[in-house]
């Protein structure tokens, strides 16, 4: 890597941070919302891989926290966003693995089915498994240990729903956005991306 891509990743992160300004509230998931600030992070992945990925989440939570502080549910809350990335990186590679697949069998992939196979893949994968997360660490266990009170299950099981939708409409958008700055990026700085196959 030269001190471009270490620049780049630097205005990722930063990015990322900036863009936690931008907040649709849903009204589905109590204190939950839609942003855009994971888009950087993904641009990353696609970019760098999962090593330089994780590492613009790591800055990213920080200056969560120091920038966007939400008390103790926020030193719970925004370190799952490593999490949430897992499965959304997960899915992206095996999308990216699916597609040089195909790729060395003659078949060719046109740029929506790639868009189509990144999304989906990780959407399945995040909206499959992070939901699960939710309800058995982050509301079984954590959120009761950082607000010193104890969650009815009730109360956490009435928003299973909630996680599922939030999980999966959160990704439908920002893995083709993702996707589509990744590539121009690429193109633009002359950038031979990681995880997306030629």
């Amino acid at each position: 890597m030269n001190a471009r891509s270490y620049a780049l990743i630097s205005v990722f992160a930063a990015l990322a941070i900036v863009l936690n300004i931008f907040k649709i509230p849903v009204f589905y998931w109590p204190g939950f919302s839609y942003t855009i600030c994971e888009i950087p992070v993904l641009v990353a992945f696609l970019i760098y891989g999962f090593k330089l990925g994780f590492l613009v989440e790591a800055i990213h939570i920080i200056g969560q926290e120091i920038f966007f502080p939400a008390g103790t549910a926020g030193l719970v809350v925004y370190p799952m966003g490593f999490f949430v990335h897992l499965f959304l990186f997960s899915g992206m590679y095996l999308a990216n693995e699916l597609i040089k697949r195909k790729i060395a069998k003659g078949n060719e992939v046109s740029e929506k089915k790639r868009t189509i196979f990144f999304t989906g893949l990780a959407t399945a994968l995040r909206g499959g498994l992070m939901p699960m997360f939710d309800y058995a660490v982050l509301y079984s266990i954590l959120l009761p240990i950082a607000l010193g009170i104890n969650i009815p299950q009730t109360w956490i099981l009435t928003l299973v729903p909630a996680f599922f939708i939030y999980n999966i409409t959160s990704t439908l958008y920002s893995v083709p956005i993702a996707f589509m700055i990744a590539r121009k990026v690429s193109i633009y700085l002359k950038i031979t991306p990681k995880y997306l196959p030629e």
